[in-house]
């Protein structure tokens, strides 16, 4: 029962950490498009910035108004920002979805820039002078064409038509035993990306 207890603990302790950065990540971003700061918007807002990768989930209104920490959160950014004025710059809740739609799609472009750069540095192993960033695409096509590749060999795994032959180190036809690719391009190919 005290493993159980203590995991419960463990878990909540992590969820209000992810709540609290959340609700911060949230009132800086609202306070950087000089919106209006209540118990609301930052619930909205949270929804709409949540990655979900670490964990976030949005916050409920009621939530937020139930939570002291939440509350003093926004009461101190609101005297920060001299939000008791009202808002400064976007006049609806449409001018903050547009901004935050268009941040959502500036982030999703980072996250795959990240993803092909910590891909890039495993590679090369942290070696950046050996590679060009001007091949970007290039980089894309050829990870398209082995995703492509990888898919016709494993179709052809399943309709009986290929097999990995030991002997020849090589992917070949089951009828005829000729070679479709020698072991380095298999390799290349199916190695997971």
């Amino acid at each position: 029962m005290k493993v159980k207890k203590d995991n419960l603990k463990e878990f909540r302790d992590k969820r209000v950490e992810i709540n609290v950065m959340l609700v911060q990540k949230t009132i800086d971003k609202i306070v950087a498009l000089n919106g209006e700061l209540s118990a609301n918007n930052v619930s909205k807002t949270s929804y709409l910035i949540a990655d979900s990768v670490l964990g976030e989930k949005g916050i409920s209104a009621s939530a937020i108004s139930k939570n002291i920490i939440y509350k003093q959160m926004i009461q101190k950014a609101q005297q920060e920002m001299g939000s008791n004025e009202g808002p400064k710059g976007f006049k609806t809740d449409g001018d903050i979805r547009i901004e935050l739609f268009s941040i959502k799609i500036e982030m999703e472009k980072i996250k795959k820039e990240n993803k092909l750069l910590r891909e890039v540095l495993k590679k090369y192993g942290g070696n950046l002078n050996s590679f060009d960033m001007s091949s970007y695409e290039e980089i894309e096509k050829n990870q398209l064409i082995q995703q492509a590749s990888k898919g016709l060999i494993q179709r052809l795994y399943e309709l009986g038509l290929a097999e990995y032959d030991m002997k020849k180190e090589a992917l070949v036809l089951v009828q005829l035993g000729d070679i479709l690719l020698h072991r380095n391009g298999y390799k290349l190919i199916m190695e997971d990306s």
